[in-house]
């Protein structure tokens, strides 16, 4: 059975990395490692089972008769979940109604509707709306939505046009949750402990969020096997305790009156949680824990952990694409791994006094959280992009202090409160000492921002660095230092030699001929990245929305960030419109060393009047526009060349300005370009046929959103470009663009195929997960 288990599991999470999800192709190869690597049937079994569950959940999920983009829709769906509201505007899931579908997974839509309804959870409405794909923008370092959104059975989104309720089904959670929401918003902590008790996070803000991650403790407000392992073990220790006294039994009852009472005790909680992956692995360990103490069976935590990673994805597969998978097993491996140790095992004594005792657990308490700090903050980098500084003594001190007081205190208040609506009573004391024993923990996240480094962003490069290092140390730590194991020593020596060059190429300031193009993937804008040594150029900001959203904080500074670029010389600002300019405010604070380019009057720059500027041995040349003006045609024009080859920012020009660049060249004025980023997106004003052929590029990138609402680039703009055989990339289609200048030789990676082509990564059509072919 174990062999089985661990076929699935291990197929079905490598499965999660290929570029294709049905297994025909890969299949064969799989089996054959499976056969090579376990030399069991059960193992092969396991893997040829998930590979086919895999394939077979997934065209469940995406073949349910959704309809196309482009047209208005008709569906009839439930509200699960309220996402958030901005003004009167409201974001919600729905799940799909239909009534022919008896098992499988169910798809789910995210909606956006203006409107003034009180929108409830277990609200059935026909919805008509516009639907849109849920292909989102992908670049290095930057939020994969497209990621998440599937992970959560997610297919499609859409606009709401118009909608009738159509029932309203009871839900006891929701039930819940829509009557405490409004009586803990009035507490300080308030958010904490309707997210503690209930799972719901609506009211835990951004900034909050923030603090949360840079001390990490976000795991804390997360319902998961902490909360469901105090709360259980609380409740088998009362009940047994109550059992033996007021009614003692020479049998076996008592004991399976209290492991039954915390069961359901635990699935309820669960269900109060919502079952999200993290409750559900612990919910699976703890029933199974239960289950085999009744059955008097025995089984190591390594098969329970095993067991409860099969159900897990048994249940749904796809749940391995959310970051909370990964910590919340990682964890739970990095727990079970230091309380099997040889050392902790022989440490403690039957006879030792309870001093000593109490030193052995605080050396194994000390355990657990150093390994949880440096494991579990590789994964946070990988997923995140950075880690706490501060995570390890924090959580040492919140962690017995949410499992000791918070996480009873608070359950104790809401039962005391459930009981008093039941008799019509409003009995808020309990939950208001709840929020008095939070008051610390709010401090410590009030306090956050002000740590020295309290968040430190982690870049790719990095990342692999430390990685392998660890790797090294793992193995020169566990291989006996012995002769016969030189091979092993010897690759341990090999891992730590990427980390010498690093060092070595910091110090001496090593120079290369390589620079890069990045243009980020920013929707319906224009984002552009110049790499040379570890410094860059930055041409545009992408659009910026409101007061919370920003291309510039949700794509440049995240991609600046991973690829380790902290020296940012210039700014480019090519002309005040939205989709150029809107994200500058946030990169002048970011960067506030940067020297700035532009016309635009209130963000106090060098004027992009026609000049040359010898950066990082490379020219900068400044070729337009003659005089400060405003508008389109007024955009700053950049050509960037290292002697050989060159690239050339057109930003908005139009054709009246591309008639004027044509007549300039007459005068010295150079536009050939290796590179070419298409003016104005691709629109019909401007790539005029006389300046295609006066700069002649050899590839041209369009910066556009995909499925635009401005239909650019043109098709028949596509085709000049083309009927002259220049090979053309869009951003909306690819994501992220970088092209590699170095030794007269282009290199041109995406990130849909080149820098992460997983399945989920692809261009997906409304309705349509997965394109399996």
């Amino acid at each position: 059975m174990n062999g089985l288990m661990f076929g699935f599991s291990a197929t079905l999470l490598s499965a999660m990395l290929w570029p294709s999800l049905l297994p025909i192709g890969c299949l064969p190869y799989l089996c054959l490692g499976a056969l090579i690597l376990f030399k069991k049937a059960p193992s092969l079994s396991g893997a040829l089972f998930a590979m086919f569950w895999l394939t077979g959940f997934c065209l469940v999920l995406s073949r349910q008769d959704l309809p196309l983009p482009q047209q208005p829709t008709q569906v009839r769906g439930e509200i699960i979940s309220l996402v958030s509201q901005n003004s009167d505007w409201v974001s919600f899931d729905i799940v799909v109604d239909k009534p022919n579908l008896i098992l499988g997974p169910r798809a789910k839509l995210r909606l956006t509707w203006q409107s003034e309804a009180a929108l409830r959870v277990g609200q059935v409405w026909d919805f008509t709306f516009m639907p849109k794909s849920i292909s989102s923008v992908l670049n290095q370092g930057g939020y994969n939505e497209q990621k998440q959104l599937i992970s959560q059975h997610i297919v499609g989104k859409g606009r709401v046009i118009h909608a009738t309720l159509h029932a309203e089904y009871f839900s006891l959670r929701n039930h819940l949750i829509t009557q405490l929401t409004p009586k803990l918003s009035g507490l300080m902590q308030g958010d904490i402990l309707l997210a503690l008790i209930l799972g719901d996070e609506q009211l835990i803000s951004p900034a909050k969020w923030q603090a949360l991650r840079q001390t990490g403790t976000g795991h804390l407000v997360s319902i998961s096997g902490l909360h469901l392992s105090v709360i259980t073990a609380w409740i088998c220790a009362s009940a047994l305790f109550l059992l033996t006294r007021l009614a003692p039994h020479p049998s076996r009852r008592n004991l399976v009156l209290a492991l039954m009472l915390a069961g359901s005790s635990a699935l309820f909680y669960s269900y109060l949680a919502g079952f999200a992956v993290p409750t559900q692995r612990a919910l699976v360990m703890i029933l199974l824990i239960m289950l085999l103490s009744l059955l008097r069976r025995y089984s190591s935590a390594w098969d329970r952990l095993l067991f409860a990673l099969f159900v897990v994805l048994l249940i749904d597969p796809l749940a391995c694409l959310s970051a909370g998978f990964w910590l919340s097993f990682s964890a739970l491996a990095i727990i079970l791994y230091t309380l099997e140790s040889a050392q902790v095992a022989r440490s403690i004594d039957s006879n030792q006094t309870l001093f000593a005792t109490s030193c052995v657990r605080l050396r194994q308490f000390w355990a657990i959280q150093w390994r949880l700090s440096l494991i579990l903050g590789l994964v946070q980098a990988i997923f995140f992009g950075g880690v706490s500084i501060h995570s390890l003594w924090m959580n040492m001190l919140v962690v017995p202090w949410f499992s000791l007081l918070v996480i009873p205190l608070s359950m104790l208040a809401f039962l005391v409160w459930w009981l008093g609506e039941l008799f019509g009573q409003s009995w808020m004391v309990p939950f208001q000492l709840a929020d008095l024993s939070l008051m610390p923990f709010g401090k410590l996240l009030e306090v956050s921002d002000e740590l020295p480094g309290h968040w430190h962003s982690v870049s790719d490069g990095m990342l692999a660095l430390c990685l392998c290092v660890l790797l090294a140390l793992t193995l020169w730590r566990y291989m006996p230092h012995r002769r016969q194991y030189w091979q092993w020593h010897l690759m341990a020596g090999l891992l730590c030699v990427p980390m010498a060059i690093f060092v070595f190429q910091r110090i001496a300031q090593v120079e290369t001929a390589q620079w890069t193009l990045h243009l980020l993937d920013v929707g319906q804008g224009l984002a552009a990245v110049v790499e040379k040594d570890t410094r860059a150029l930055v041409y545009d900001t992408g659009a910026a929305f409101g007061e919370d959203f920003s291309y510039s904080e949700r794509v440049i500074i995240p991609f600046l960030n991973t690829r380790g670029l902290a020296d940012i010389d210039f700014i480019v600002i090519s002309h005040g419109d939205n989709d150029h300019a809107g994200g500058a405010q946030a990169l002048a604070k970011a960067y506030p060393q940067a020297n700035w380019i532009t016309d635009v009057d209130h963000l106090n720059g060098q004027p992009c009047l026609p000049q040359q500027i010898e950066w990082q041995q490379l020219t900068l040349r400044f070729i337009s526009p003659q005089t400060q003006a405003g508008g389109n045609n007024a955009s700053c024009v950049l050509r960037i060349d290292d002697g050989q080859q060159s690239l050339l920012l057109s930003g908005d020009i139009e054709k009246e300005t591309e008639s004027v660049l044509i007549e300039r060249v007459k005068a010295g004025v150079i536009l050939k370009s290796q590179v070419l980023i298409a003016p104005h997106h691709g629109s019909r004003t401007s790539s005029t046929q006389a300046f295609i052929d006066s700069v002649a590029p050899e590839l041209v990138l369009f910066p556009a959103g995909l499925n635009n609402r401005y239909g650019f680039p043109k098709d028949d703009v596509i085709e000049r470009y083309q009927a002259r055989q220049i090979r053309h990339l869009t951003t909306g289609m690819e994501g992220q663009i970088s092209v590699t200048f170095e030794h007269g030789t282009l290199e041109v990676k995406t990130y849909r195929r080149d820098f992460a082509p997983f399945w989920y990564n692809r261009l997906f059509r409304f309705g349509d997960l997965i394109n399996p072919e």
